[in-house]
């Protein structure tokens, strides 16, 4: 089959991808491939909102220091700085797009805050922020005549050539295995919370642009640093079901199954502290008090209050007859964020030339150690722009250096062995680590791959690969948390020197 040429190929539907898609359809012709539908993303699951100094009493020097002090001196300070002076413009592009926020009476926009955060600076559409930006987005790359987006393509490999990356190779449902060559490639497949358990994340983060960077040897840096969200929902039916940090911001206390405000046991900011701190509380608290979860109580807000603020963690919880405005809800923390990713510079361009990376793939080094709550859209927003005004178009020969396409075996032996490394994952690579679980981890990940490699080849499936994607972003997470001798952020060794 004929290679499709374009002058820029997208590798993901997010809102770092459908940004550099907008603003690089600028100068040339434009492919996305999305593995799933356009809507499939992180993005569309972002409850909080965007994280921008954009009133008289706030200034970006604030939220630089904000995201800082977050990141636990682990942050690149060149590129906190540029993020928070460049959030105003982004809010305003957004809106330029269609994007809706929700707004004060006298036509302000209403700003929320979350923890880390020492104002209020959260733009926000309701409690579904994420929603709200991605149809916008949609909406505006649908219409432009320069961008065509294949769905349900799944990338098996990168293109390159003599070490420049030149397309990628994507088996597309209904026409077969497809080469796509492109004289710049943005990488914006999200993050890889499937390798755990219990995460927030959809079914689609399956980690496919670290292992897809690893097999072309590109830098990936940071991925011990595996951001837990403090609040997900403890229930049989909507286990993963995320609880906004707003509601914490809006008041919501955390009690333990006595009804104590345990937060003033672990922090002076208390509920209003840095994930990683609020995450580790709550698992001290439970395994203290030999409990399965803690309550986060916002009943003392006027009920209208609340369904006016959070209609859909509201609605939702009303399905399993959950009525926040009266009763306390159970939460446990879970995988939310991946915090590191493929290094890129302020361009967004990786260690690979003509290779660019975005969005929860990448490690731009904003969020150091542990991320601010709400600078991941504005993360994707601000280096997917750069990204696609510093990015090359133009012709591109069709030739690349020979590829292997990844195997695919029986998907029943997919599911046996994500099923294994989640279990390893969430049971020695969680919130609270140790050596021998990072030594044991790392063992029966070289087990599970070997395991993979000994089956016989399957006809082709996304689950599979999706699966082999996972066990090699699993592996940069725990050889980096092996690798770490001092507890910083999200990460915590309890054999680590205090």
């Amino acid at each position: 089959m004929e290679p499709q040429i374009s002058d820029f190929l997208v590798v993901g539907s997010g809102l770092a991808g459908l940004t550099f898609a907008l603003r690089a359809a600028n100068r040339g012709d434009v492919i996305v491939l999305t593995k799933a539908e356009i809507q499939e993303s992180n993005t569309n699951w972002a409850q909080g909102g965007i994280a921008a100094a954009v009133s008289d009493a706030d200034s970006w020097e604030l939220h630089e220091e904000d995201t800082l002090i977050a990141g636990a001196g682990l942050c690149d300070r060149e590129a906190v700085r540029f993020l928070v002076k460049e959030a105003p413009a982004a809010i305003e592009w957004l809106i330029s797009l269609g994007a809706r926020f929700d707004k004060e009476s006298d036509g302000d926009l209403a700003l929320g805050r979350e923890g880390g955060h020492n104002r209020n600076r959260i733009v926000h559409f309701q409690d579904r922020t994420g929603w709200e930006v991605e149809r916008a987005m949609i909406a505006a790359v649908r219409s432009h005549p320069r961008i065509q987006i294949y769905e349900h393509a799944f990338v098996t490999s990168l293109l390159t050539k003599d070490g420049t990356c030149v397309g990628a190779s994507a088996r597309i449902e209904g026409l077969g295995q497809r080469k796509f060559f492109a004289r710049s490639t943005m990488l914006a497949t999200g993050g890889c919370g499937k390798m755990y358990q219990h995460s927030t994340n959809p079914s689609v983060a399956t980690g496919d642009g670290i292992a897809l960077s690893l097999q072309v040897g590109a830098r990936v840096e940071n991925m011990e640093f595996m951001q837990f969200h403090p609040t997900t929902l403890y229930h049989p039916q909507m286990r993963s079901f995320l609880i906004s940090e707003a509601v914490r911001g809006a008041g919501g206390t955390l009690r333990n199954h006595l009804g104590r405000r345990f937060m003033y046991d672990y922090d002076p900011r208390l509920e209003l502290a840095p994930r990683d701190v609020v995450a580790r509380s709550i698992e001290a608290e439970m395994k203290k008090l030999e409990t399965w979860c803690v309550y986060l109580d916002i009943s003392h807000k006027p009920a209208a209050d609340i369904q006016h603020e959070f209609p859909t963690i509201w609605e939702r919880l009303r399905t399993i007859d959950l009525e926040i405005e009266k009763e306390w809800i159970p939460v446990v923390p879970a995988q939310h964020y991946s915090c590191g990713g493929v290094v890129t510079d302020l361009r967004g361009q990786t260690s690979i030339p003509g290779l660019f990376a975005a969005g929860e793939v990448s490690c731009t080094g904003v969020h150091g150690a542990n991320r601010l709550a709400s600078n991941s859209l504005l993360e994707a927003l601000v280096f997917s722009s750069t990204a696609a005004d510093a990015s090359e178009c133009g012709e591109v020969e069709p030739v690349c250096d020979p590829i292997a396409e990844p195997k695919s075996i029986a998907e029943s032996d997919s599911i046996r062995i994500r099923r294994s490394m989640q279990k390893t994952m969430t049971n020695e690579v969680g919130i609270v680590r140790t050596n021998d679980g990072l030594a044991k981890a790392d063992r029966q990940l070289v087990q599970l791959l070997e395991d993979y490699d000994s089956h016989a080849p399957s006809p082709f499936s996304t689950h599979p690969l999706e699966t082999h994607n996972l066990l090699l972003a699993a592996q940069t997470v725990v050889r980096g948390a092996a690798r770490r001798k001092v507890n910083i952020g999200l990460h915590f060794n309890s054999d680590n020197p205090a």
